[in-house]
C-alpha cells in the first residue's frame, strides 16, 4: 500500500477508536463523580444539561452523575463515606450540612470556591459550620402569604408590602374577619396535613423566630433553653393554638386543594404552588410576605446545596464545577427550567421570571429579604423532630409551655449525652 494510503487508512482507525491524537487526550478527562438526590423531572434535565455545558467548557475534567433515591440519600452518604466510597461532588440538603461536616463528609470550600463567587450568593444558600463555608446551593425557595385581591378588598383589609408587611393583629384580624363572614369554615391553609419534620419546621420555626423565639440558642448551640421555651416562644404556641382552636386553620385538611377549591381564603406556602394558583386565581392572585410577628419577617432559607467529599481525590475539578454552576447564566438556567428561586442577583437579573419585571421577582426579594438558615448545628434533626413534636401537640391542645419545655429537656438532653454535638456555635 502507498505511503499515503497507509497515512488516510491509520488516521482513520485512529478516528474510530479515539485511540490517538486529540481523541486520546479526551479519553484522559479525569472522571468527578456525582452525586444527588432524585428530583422533580425539569430539575433532572436542568442537571444534565448543566453537566453536559460543564464537561463542554473544559478538556480536563468529566463530571458523571447519579441520582439516588431521596428516600435513603443520607443513609447512602454515610454508608459510602465509612467505606470510603464517597463521590467527589455531593448534594447536601441545606440542614444536613453541618453534621456532613461534624461527621467529616464533606470538606470546606475554601481554595476551591472562589469566594467572590460565594459573596454574590443569598446568605441563606451558602451552607456554613463552626466559621467555615461546606456548601454552596444554586437555587433556594421562599414562603409567602397566597390569597386573592377581591378578597382584601371585600373585608377592607390592607395589601401588604415588603416594606410594610401585615402586624400581627392586622393578619389576626384578617383571619377572623373571613371565619365571621361564614364563608368559609377553615379560611387559612397551613399544610398541617404534612406531618414531616421538614416542613414543619421550614414553615413555622420562622414565624417563631419573628415573634422573638429560637430552635436553639444559636451563639453557643448547647442549649435549647431560653430559646424554644421563653417568653416569645410562649407567645408564639400560644397564638398557634388558638388558630385551631378559634377554627381558623383545619388541623388536617382532606387534600392539598383547599386554596383552589375555595375552602380557604388564605395559604400559607413556599412560592412552587405559584403556577398552580396563577392558573386558579390568575389576575386576582395576591403574593404577600408573611407578617411581621414583632420582630421582623422571617422565611425559612436554604434549599439543596453542592459539596465536596472528604474523600475526593481531584478537590481542584469539584471547585471548578461549583465555580461554574455558580455563573449568572447557569443560576438562570436552572431556575427558569425548574421555577426555583435563584440566589444571585445576576442569575435573578438573567432569568426569564424573576427578573425586576419578572411574574416570580416577589419570591426573589422575599429570599433576599428575609431569608434564615435554620441553625447549623449537627444536632438539628433532633433540633426539628422535638420542636415539631411540641407544634403538632401544642396544634392538639397540649399546654404550650409544658410542650415547649419537653422540646428543651429533648433537645438538651440529646446533647449533653453526645457533646460533640454542641458544635458549631456563632452561626
Amino acid at each position: 500500500m502507498p505511503d499515503w494510503r497507509a497515512r488516510i487508512a491509520a488516521l482513520a482507525l485512529c478516528t474510530v477508536l479515539w485511540s490517538c491524537g486529540p481523541a486520546r487526550k479526551a479519553e484522559r478527562r479525569i472522571d468527578l463523580v456525582l452525586w444527588k438526590n432524585q428530583a422533580g423531572l425539569d430539575e433532572e434535565e436542568a442537571t444534565r444539561e448543566m453537566i453536559a455545558r460543564f464537561n463542554a467548557a473544559q478538556s480536563k475534567w468529566r463530571v458523571v452523575a447519579q441520582s439516588l433515591p431521596q428516600g435513603g440519600y443520607d443513609q447512602s452518604i454515610v454508608a459510602a463515606s465509612l467505606a470510603d466510597r464517597m463521590p467527589c461532588i455531593v448534594a447536601v440538603d441545606s440542614p444536613m450540612v453541618a453534621s456532613y461536616a461534624w461527621a467529616g463528609h464533606v470538606r470546606p470550600l475554601d481554595g476551591y470556591v472562589a469566594p467572590a463567587a460565594l459573596d454574590q450568593v443569598s446568605r441563606a444558600a451558602v451552607g456554613r459550620y463552626a466559621g467555615k463555608v461546606y456548601a454552596v446551593g444554586q437555587f433556594d425557595a421562599a414562603l409567602a402569604v397566597f390569597t386573592r385581591k377581591s378578597i382584601l378588598a371585600e373585608t377592607g383589609t390592607r395589601v401588604p408590602t415588603l416594606d410594610r408587611p401585615w402586624t400581627l393583629q392586622e393578619f389576626q384580624t384578617f383571619l377572623e374577619r373571613l371565619k365571621a363572614s361564614g364563608r368559609y369554615r377553615y379560611p387559612l391553609d397551613l399544610a398541617t396535613r404534612d406531618d414531616k419534620a421538614s416542613w414543619w419546621t421550614y414553615a413555622f420555626s420562622p414565624m417563631l423566630q419573628s415573634f422573638g423565639g429560637d430552635l436553639i440558642d444559636r451563639r453557643s448551640m448547647r442549649t435549647a433553653e431560653g430559646a424554644l421555651n421563653g417568653a416569645p416562644a410562649q407567645r408564639f404556641g400560644s397564638w398557634f393554638r388558638a388558630l385551631f382552636a378559634k377554627g381558623l386553620v383545619n388541623r388536617k385538611e382532606p387534600d392539598e386543594s383547599a386554596f383552589v377549591k375555595g375552602r380557604a381564603a388564605v395559604v400559607y406556602t413556599g412560592g412552587w404552588w405559584a403556577p398552580d394558583y396563577r392558573r386558579y386565581a390568575g389576575d386576582d392572585l395576591a403574593i404577600l410576605p408573611p407578617p411581621d410577628f414583632g420582630t421582623g419577617v422571617v422565611i425559612g432559607g436554604g434549599s439543596w446545596q453542592w459539596a465536596i467529599s472528604k474523600h475526593c481525590a481531584h478537590p481542584e475539578g469539584a471547585g471548578s464545577f461549583i465555580n461554574f454552576l455558580l455563573q449568572p447564566s447557569e443560576v438562570a438556567a436552572m431556575s427558569d427550567r425548574t421555577g426555583n428561586v435563584p440566589v444571585t442577583a445576576a442569575g435573578a437579573a438573567r432569568s426569564r421570571d424573576f427578573n425586576p419585571d419578572g411574574k416570580s421577582r416577589i419570591f426573589y426579594d422575599l429570599m433576599e429579604r428575609f431569608a434564615r438558615a435554620r441553625p447549623a448545628t449537627p444536632a438539628f434533626s433532633v433540633v426539628s423532630n422535638a420542636f415539631t413534636f411540641a407544634m403538632r401537640d401544642i396544634m392538639d391542645g397540649k399546654d404550650v409551655a409544658d410542650a415547649l419545655d419537653d422540646a428543651v429537656d429533648d433537645i438538651d438532653g440529646t446533647i449533653a449525652d453526645n457533646p460533640g454535638l454542641a458544635s458549631g456555635g456563632g452561626e
